[in-house]
Parts: structure tokens; C-alpha cells; sequence
């Protein structure tokens, strides 16, 4: 590959961490070993249990019928919580899913069901490792010829015998770290396809160390560099191994700065909002951990551990509903809120966070001594300025979301995320609002795309907002005024097929955000749009609209939106209703005279 242009985020990230070596503020330990992961994993397993048909096959209990990659995952799974002593009363059902999963990965090329089959390898590896002492010799050789007898080029969908190497995405980096874990286990030898194929993967790299997959979807930046990880954990030295070793340890880092306050992943396109990202994450921060631990840089280690650890404790709340959920909002599972159309189902990504998480805990050193998270000492921003096209600012406990160029089948353009630490992230906004989203929603989706910010009504009544502009902007320039503990500061200026120049400055300290935008060209009037949670499918809110303020009130937490200009402001709430992935949300406006708004932002406990 071409020589990797250097990391832009080098300076800012030893700047951060010796801000860490220096920090003085009280801080303890989450004292949580990895034995999480067995708990939040075997949490899942025990319930999916009841899924599995006669066959052994695991059925979705809402489609149902069986989806693609339940079967392997549940095997992946509970192969995980059986090498590690756990679950042993179930060693036959497992053994039952084994010999489904092997065989359908086995014979994937003349069953056109199976969508996917490289994503099969390394759950059934689990499987594999689990079982092979606890089963007939018959058995295992059996096994062993479903996972090594096969070519991969005949039996994958993301090979290069039937696709263009730019066409090949993110489903091959899975048959690579199966691939790994089968020779690290003498179970086959293809190194010459490892080689080949991630020759073709490295090319979707970014300097940051972020994995492009088309339209720049978050969730298959980690995915993507979860499974390379694996790769390198199970052995590989190849030709790639250098340029390999750089991505992840850049990708790790700039992981670190796009986290939430609260621990959560990024919103942004496809599979977002999932709990399996925040797994996914785990695993990665567990691998960046011990690369940091074999350097001897011991307070980026404990970091790495830190995040790892909190990133999965911010999922447990919707694990330990009943049913639990599989994404982040609490309506029934049946309803289907906010999850992805075509593949999104309860069985197969319920069974993908208790199978990362087996992988987390195997990567796992509980000798690393936890240091402050970079989001804990806070301070930065992060702009990701053509891929992935977006803004993060992270300061006193808050954490802020910009996209500002939003892929409109998912999300919208414009601030869509604020999160504080120990505050319900659906409180605030966790992800914005298309007006035609991909995923099911169960009221009328909204009839616009709404996030926070600005629009404006011309002088012939015509309305405008940044959020539905997405096609139409063509220039956006962000400037860092103050990256400071206490304080950022940051300005977003969008210019495009459009006659106005929108500018946003945000403020961000311990009172919250402040933000003022101003709109350039013919503007009679200026708005401001703020989302503004109704329910998260099970919790009902309190919305309360005074003088130039609303006010939500959800599970003992307050969020303020306050006006501060000095003039005449209309304030009001629009009559339809905005669904996103977390909730269903009513859409509070401001509009005043002019060009210019300022207002503020806030999120806290309510006081008792």
C-alpha cells in the first residue's frame, strides 16, 4: 500500500494524556474485573436458550424464523461462557448448534439462506475450542473438516474470485479473523487468502485509523477494526503486519475521543444504536490495552482498560429489563422500534453482544490498573472533516455530536447528539431525526429531518433548517478557538447550493452549551429547532414550555433549553411527532426577528 500519510491526531492525543499524568480531581477505580463480560453475556445466552428449534437451529423469537448468523453467534456465545467454566448444564444444546452452524458454513456455496458465512468462522471457533474435549473423536473430526476442509474463495461472499477488490467491504475482514483463528489452531492454512484479501481491506483506512465502509457508517468503522484486531491477536505477521499494526493503534486513539461522556458509541448511518457496538468497542479498547501494556505505557493501558470497562457498563440498563433489549430504547421488542430493516433482528444482534463480549473477556488483563478515561479530563475536539463528516466536543462532563453532512436515511445534519455523564442519553438527543428513516419506527415518522439548530423563514415565508440540507452543502469549515479543561470553544460554518452562509459557535463549560447561530443573505426571521423526549417506549416525560425555555423532565434528570435572546422570541411546540432509534421526541422551536440566536443547553439530576 501507499506510505500512510502521518496521524493527524498525534499532538492532541500525548497533549491529552499528559493532561491525564496531571489531573487532580478525585477519581475511583470502576473495581470491575472482566468477570462483566460472563455476567452481561450469560444474561443473553440463558434467555436465548429457549430459541433453539429440535435441529439445534436458533429461531428469532419475533420473526419467527431462523436469521442469518443467529445460529453461529448463539455458538459463539455459549462456547465463550463453556471454555470458561460457565453454563456447563448446557454443553448439548451447544453441541446441537455446533453441528448446524459447521455444517451450513460447510456447504454455504450451494445454500443461497446462507447470507454471510464468513461471519460463521470464528463463532464457531469458539465452538470448536469449547466442545473438543467434551465430545466424541467422530465428532471433532467432523468439525474439523466443516471449518478447514472448504475454500474460502468458493465459500464467502466477499472474495475476490466473485468481486472487484474496491466492491469487497466490511464482511471480508470477518473471514480474515476467522480465518486467523483457524491457523492459530492448525484447523487450516490460508495465509496466501489472509494476504490477498487484506491487501484489499487496508485501502479503506483513513489517517485517523477509521475503516470506511460505503456511506460512512460509524458502527462499520469498529467493526471492521474489531475483527482486524483479532486478526493480529491470533497471530498474523504477514506482509501487512506493519501498516495492520498502525491503523489499529491510530484507530485506537482516535476511538478515545469520539466516546461519549456516558460510554457510548457515535451515532451515524446504518446498525447505530445498537448494544453490540458498545461490545464491539469494548473488545477493541481490551486489544489496545495490552498493546499499551507490552510497551510499558502503563496510563494509556489503564485508560484503554478504564473505557473498556465503563463502555459496557453503559448498556446494562436495557440488559436488565425484561425482555432485555437489543438497542437502545425500551419498547416492547415486538413493536420492532428502531430497529434496521432487512437484518437488525432481536435473535442475531442479541446474540453479537454476548459474543463480543466473550472475545472482550479473552483479550481481557485485569493486572492493567485503570487510569482516567480521555473523556473524564475532557477538554477537545474532534473534527473528522471528510469521512465521516463530523464534529465531537467533549468538556466538564459534557459530549456533543456534529454531523455536517448527514447521510438522510438515518440521521440529519446539524448538532445531534448531547450527552452529559450519569444522565439518560435519550434525555438530551443520542441521535437525530430523519424524516424517511431506514429503520422502523411505531408512530408516522417525523415530516422533517430534525436535530438541533438553526433554520429561517425568507422574506415570501419560504422555511429553511440546516438539518434537511444535506445534499446542498458543499463547504464546511470548522474552527478550534479554545480546547481548554474547563472550557471549549469551536465555530461551524456551512456554505453550498444555497444563498445563505449558516455559522454556529458553540461554547461548551459546566453551565452546558451555549450556542449561537446566525444566518447570512435574505432571512426574515430565524428558528432554532430542539427535539425533545416524549417517551422512551416504556418512560413517559414531563415537557413544560415557559417564557423563551422548555423544560423535559425524565427519570429524575432535567434538560433546559433556554432563549437568551433579549427580544420578542415566539416559542412553541410543532403538532407532529419525531421518531428516532431511542424514542419519540416532540420538536420545541424559537423564532425571533432577524439573522442571529443565542441559546443554552443543559442536562442535570433533579434536585431532591
Amino acid at each position: 500500500m501507499d506510505k500512510l500519510k502521518s496521524y493527524p491526531l498525534d499532538k492532541k492525543v500525548k497533549e491529552l494524556f499528559e493532561r491525564q499524568r496531571q489531573f487532580s480531581k478525585k477519581w475511583e477505580s470502576t473495581r470491575i474485573t472482566k468477570e462483566i463480560y460472563i455476567e452481561l453475556s450469560e444474561s443473553i445466552v440463558r434467555v436465548a436458550v429457549s430459541w433453539q428449534d429440535k435441529g439445534g437451529r436458533i429461531i428469532d423469537p419475533y420473526k419467527k424464523e431462523e436469521t442469518s448468523t443467529a445460529t453461529a453467534r448463539f455458538v459463539g456465545a455459549l462456547g465463550f461462557l463453556i471454555r470458561t467454566g460457565h453454563c456447563l448444564d448446557l454443553i448439548d444444546i451447544c453441541i446441537k448448534s455446533m453441528n448446524r452452524a459447521c455444517e451450513d458454513l460447510y456447504y454455504s456455496f450451494e445454500r443461497p439462506h446462507i447470507s454471510g458465512p464468513e461471519f460463521y468462522v470464528k463463532e464457531c471457533m469458539q465452538g470448536y475450542l469449547a466442545l473438543k474435549d467434551k465430545v466424541d473423536k467422530k465428532l471433532v473430526k467432523k468439525w474439523e473438516k466443516y471449518l478447514g476442509e472448504y475454500d474460502p474463495e468458493k465459500n464467502y461472499v466477499a472474495v475476490l474470485s466473485k468481486n472487484k477488490p474496491e466492491d469487497i467491504h466490511n464482511f471480508c475482514t470477518f473471514g480474515l479473523a476467522g480465518e486467523s483463528f483457524k491457523k492459530a489452531y492448525k484447523i487450516a492454512d490460508n495465509s496466501d487468502f489472509i494476504e490477498r484479501h487484506l491487501e484489499t481491506q487496508i485501502q479503506f483506512f483513513t489517517e485517523y485509523g477509521m475503516y470506511r465502509d460505503p456511506n460512512d457508517p460509524m458502527t462499520y468503522d469498529w467493526t471492521a477494526r474489531m475483527n482486524l484486531s483479532l486478526l493480529e491477536y491470533f497471530g498474523y505477521k504477514g506482509k501487512y503486519s506493519k501498516d495492520l499494526n498502525e491503523i489499529l493503534r491510530r484507530g485506537g486513539l482516535t476511538t478515545l475521543l469520539f466516546l461519549s461522556t456516558t460510554g457510548e458509541s457515535p451515532f451515524g448511518g446504518r446498525s447505530n444504536q445498537y448494544h453490540f457496538n458498545e461490545a464491539t468497542i469494548s473488545l477493541i479498547c481490551e486489544y489496545e490495552a495490552n498493546r499499551y501494556k507490552r510497551q510499558g505505557e502503563l496510563q494509556i493501558a489503564g485508560a484503554f482498560k478504564r473505557t473498556a470497562r465503563l463502555t459496557a457498563l453503559s448498556i446494562k440498563r436495557w440488559l436488565g429489563l425484561s425482555p432485555f433489549r437489543h438497542i437502545k430504547n425500551s419498547f416492547p421488542p415486538e413493536i420492532q422500534h428502531g430497529w434496521q430493516r432487512g437484518y437488525g433482528f432481536f435473535s442475531a444482534y442479541s446474540l453479537l453482544i454476548a459474543s463480543q463480549f466473550g472475545f472482550a473477556y479473552l483479550l481481557a488483563d485485569d493486572s492493567i490498573e485503570e487510569r482516567q478515561t480521555l473523556y473524564e479530563i475532557g477538554g477537545y475536539i474532534l473534527n473528522l472533516p471528510d469521512a465521516f463528516h463530523k464534529v465531537f466536543a467533549t468538556c466538564c462532563g459534557y459530549h456533543i455530536e456534529i454531523d455536517t453532512k448527514a447521510d438522510n436515511n438515518y440521521d440529519a445534519t446539524g448538532l445531534g447528539r448531547i450527552h452529559k455523564i450519569s444522565i439518560p442519553t435519550e434525555l438530551g438527543l443520542s441521535t437525530p431525526i430523519a424524516s424517511k428513516p431506514n429503520y422502523s419506527v411505531s408512530v408516522e415518522p417525523s415530516l422533517r429531518n430534525v436535530s438541533i439548530g438553526p433554520g429561517w423563514e425568507d422574506k415570501v415565508g419560504n422555511k429553511y433548517y440546516l438539518s434537511d440540507l444535506s445534499d446542498k452543502i458543499e463547504d464546511v469549515q470548522v474552527k478550534i478557538i479554545k480546547e481548554e479543561t474547563e472550557e471549549v470553544k469551536f465555530e461551524v460554518i456551512y456554505k453550498g447550493k444555497f444563498e445563505n452562509r449558516i455559522k454556529e459557535a458553540y461554547t461548551i463549560n459546566k453551565e452546558g452549551i451555549e450556542i449561537e447561530d446566525e444566518i447570512s443573505g435574505s432571512v426574515k426571521d430565524i428558528l432554532v429547532q430542539i427535539p425533545l423526549l416524549q417517551t422512551d417506549g416504556e418512560n413517559i416525560s414531563d415537557i413544560k414550555i415557559g417564557n423563551k425555555k422548555f423544560e423535559v423532565k425524565y427519570l429524575n434528570c432535567i434538560y433546559k433549553v433556554e432563549c437568551l435572546d433579549s427580544g420578542v422570541v415566539d416559542t412553541f411546540v410543532e403538532p407532529f411527532s419525531a421518531p428516532n432509534r431511542n424514542g419519540i421526541y416532540k420538536v420545541g422551536c424559537f423564532k425571533t426577528k432577524g439573522n442571529f440566536i443565542k441559546y443554552k443547553l443543559s442536562l442535570e439530576k433533579c434536585k431532591k
